[in-house]
């Protein structure tokens, strides 16, 4: 059991990604980089916004680096057609039961007007103390426990490590799972790194599939390329239904090592987004995939070296809207600071291509496309590798909000989609948040991009909002009374057998008398956001921050989320958005990690995550293993309704992977759990959701050795599972 292990850093360390595929074991960084931004200079339009909270405004602006054209001109190319790769489903598992706007024409100013965007006067905020909440006397934003009503169903073992592992021999484990999930016309499409998906019955949560690769999916065995992970998913009811998969793609055979032998290892031109698309509304029928080269898309630093990292997607009625993060992977070709890409990252990437056209299978050459380089756009506190005292202040992960029903989408200004981005670039908290425009979509649709002037690019800060502080890796929440960046949270103690063995394992070197690895806490990634949602008018999103919760006299450093909606009444009518909520998710004693938002068809939304912790007091739970929980917020109210998050799958043993003690002592190492969850509101339906946890029950030590599959229940490097749940309403 000696793997080997292969290391990512991106902003804010974020993402470490890990893989047995040998004999002995290794640790390669492929991608240097914390946080970044940029800056040009110029001016902006600034106008005041009414907001709930004094002190909070809002300041919105556009600009001019927007580019629009034919797709094939941005590295799309494609598509190439797909047979149905899914199969009959496995054995059945255990269920669990708990107890729009008129058209209006595009916003004359949007497309020409030449200013800079959120380059405000002024200067940076203080840095915010960690939000407070009172326990005691209770606050609605500390919240009780229990379990969730009857009107839940829940699929307590959905995805997990040891299916990943037995569809991807030649690379095994793969940490973190970064899952997707998509619902629609009856089907939930789970899916997690290293890049696997699953169908499900919406109304059951039974399988309606097995579990397939996405190589198999998109074509790419054929190819000769593999999947790169960074999985997500978005199901579109509009035109006749159609399910948008993607992930990150290597121009490399999984049986060569796969991306770990391409993309990661910094090959020239290795790296893709592929991008499926339904045939029909049947999400185990027939695909065409496409795939976008980053390569192609700009000139940054370090072209041909791009890694587009942590993808996203939306739909809006006329467009698919995809973001990335841009990374440089060849270090000999990052520059010197001051200059732009100093840090290796070139900031985030925004991309809108025509729906209609790739729903119906389109050449590229027939699909129009914008987009847009955040990396060359200011934020209000300098540029992206523009002084060498702070090189990192890019835009970064500004993730696209999806709607749950055509109904939803915005078309106001000739077709609008929304993204938001939190602006903490340097892991010390922050106030701020951008919620970014693209405007006039429908020209999308325009013969050969003729109209395609007509899109607009802008943004709206909103500043003095609820503060937000969490920078994911550093040392445990409970230390951020003295050391403001930390954010493991802890998970209940228990049995962890590969931690027991981790020196018998190979993951730690058999030095310094070590015979055993402790158990760790679960890695929070830091404040940025993970996804965003839109419906009935509100932008929703939530970040995770540490928390100090107040029990009278003590304290208790914890981790929790903050969330805000922001109402699009305003921009429909001029152009400007209003804050219309905020406020903290906290379980009292306990911690919450990778919350995800979706918003009603109402003025509502469900905010879901992993639960954990390891406090235990008199009258309390006594602590938490990894599990799925979720509550329900209102726009106006403060917290959640009735201060009750309902737990959906209790988890059943502490995290037990193999980043969890790969490296132990070397100052190399920390647990991975994901990079972000998925939930999304189904009208017909109801909320439903996907989260991380431990499905099954931890086995000795002893017996770990002479089974390291735990009867079949784990795989040796790791336990992950997920769970998937209904809210039905």
């Amino acid at each position: 059991m000696n793997p080997s292990a292969l290391a990512e850093v991106i902003p804010h360390f974020r993402d470490m990604r890990r893989s047995r595929k040998a004999t002995v074991w290794t640790n390669v960084l492929i991608a240097v980089v914390a946080l970044a931004t940029i800056a040009t200079a110029g001016s902006a339009v600034a106008t005041p916004v009414a907001s709930p909270t004094p002190g909070a405004s809002a300041t919105a602006s556009v600009n001019t680096a927007l580019s629009t054209g034919l797709a094939s001109n941005f590295g799309l190319t494609g598509p190439i057609a797909v047979s149905s790769a899914f199969t009959a489903p496995t054995a059945a598992v255990g269920i669990t039961v708990h107890g729009s706007s008129p058209s209006m024409a595009p916003r004359a100013s949007l497309p020409n007007l030449k200013t800079d965007i959120l380059k405000t006067s002024g200067a940076k905020p203080a840095d915010p103390p960690i939000p407070t909440v009172s326990c005691v006397p209770i606050s609605p934003s500390c919240d009780v426990i229990a379990n969730a009503p009857k009107t839940v169903t829940t699929n307590p073992v959905a995805m997990n490590a040891t299916l990943n592992d037995a569809l991807f021999p030649t690379i095994g484990d793969v940490e973190p799972p970064d899952q997707m999930m998509c619902a629609g016309n009856g089907y939930v499409v789970e899916g997690i790194n290293i890049g696997s998906a699953q169908v499900f019955y919406a109304s059951t949560l039974m399988p309606a599939s097995g579990p397939v690769t996405l190589d198999s999916l998109m074509g790419l065995t054929g190819l000769g390329y593999s999947s790169g992970g960074d999985v997500s998913c978005v199901y579109d009811a509009n035109n006749g239904g159609h399910w948008f998969i993607i992930e990150f793609v290597s121009v490399s055979s999984e049986s060569a090592g796969g991306a770990f032998a391409g993309c990661f290892a910094a090959v020239y031109d290795s790296c893709l987004e592929g991008i499926a698309v339904s045939a029909t509304s049947n999400p185990m029928g027939a695909y065409n995939t496409y795939f976008l080269d980053p390569n192609h898309v700009d000139a940054d630093p370090g072209q041909g070296y791009f890694l587009n990292d942590y993808a996203k997607l939306a739909t809006t009625r006329d467009a698919l809207m995809l973001f990335y993060d841009e990374y440089n992977l060849n270090g000999a070709t990052v520059p010197a600071c001051p200059a732009f890409g100093c840090g290796g990252f070139n900031g985030a990437q925004e991309l809108v291509f025509g729906k209609a056209a790739m729903e119906m299978g389109k050449p590229a050459g027939k699909v129009m496309a914008a987009h847009e380089n955040l990396g060359l756009l200011p934020t209000p506190d300098g540029g992206c590798g523009l002084a060498a005292t702070s090189p990192y202040t890019c835009w970064y992960q500004v993730i696209p909000a999806a709607s749950p029903a055509p109904s939803q989408f915005d078309n106001s200004h000739g077709g609008s989609g929304f993204m938001v981005g939190s602006l903490d670039f340097f892991g010390v908290g922050d106030t701020r948040i951008a919620v970014f425009d693209w405007t006039g979509l429908s020209a999308l649709n325009s013969v050969g991009c003729s109209k395609c002037s007509q899109i607009g690019f802008g943004a709206t800060l909103f500043t003095g909002l609820e503060a937000y502080l969490d920078e994911g890796a550093g040392c445990p929440v409970s230390m951020a009374g003295s050391l403001s960046y930390c954010g493991l949270a802890p998970q209940k103690a228990g049995v962890v057998p590969l931690g027991t063995n981790c020196v018998a394992a190979g993951l730690v070197p058999p030095t310094g008398g070590l015979t055993a690895c402790p158990e760790n806490s679960l890695a929070s990634n830091g404040d940025g956001a993970t996804q965003a949602s839109y419906g009935a008018g509100e932008i929703w999103m939530a970040v995770s921050t540490a928390v100090a919760q107040k029990f009278g006299a003590s304290t208790e450093y914890h981790l929790g989320a903050a969330y805000w909606s922001f109402g699009t009444a305003s921009f429909n009518a001029g152009g400007l958005l209003t804050l219309d909520s905020q406020g903290y998710v906290t379980a009292a004693h306990e911690d919450m990690v990778f919350p995800a938002v979706a918003a009603a068809t109402w003025k509502a939304a469900l905010i879901s995550f992993t639960l954990s912790g390891d406090i235990s007091v008199t009258g309390h739970m006594g602590g938490f293993f990894p599990s799925t929980a979720y509550g329900i917020l209102q726009v106006g109210a403060s917290g959640l309704n009735g201060r009750t998050i309902h737990l959906a799958a209790n988890g059943q043993a502490p995290e037990d992977g193999f980043s969890e003690y790969l490296g132990l002592g070397t100052g190399g190492f920390r647990p991975r759990w994901g990079d972000y969850g998925a939930a999304v509101f189904v009208p017909g339906l109801g909320f439903v959701f996907a989260a991380e946890d431990i499905q099954s029950p931890a086995c000795s030590p002893t017996a770990f050795l002479t089974d390291p599959t735990c009867g079949g229940t784990r795989d040796p490097y790791a336990n992950f599972g997920t769970a998937i749940s209904v809210v039905h309403t």
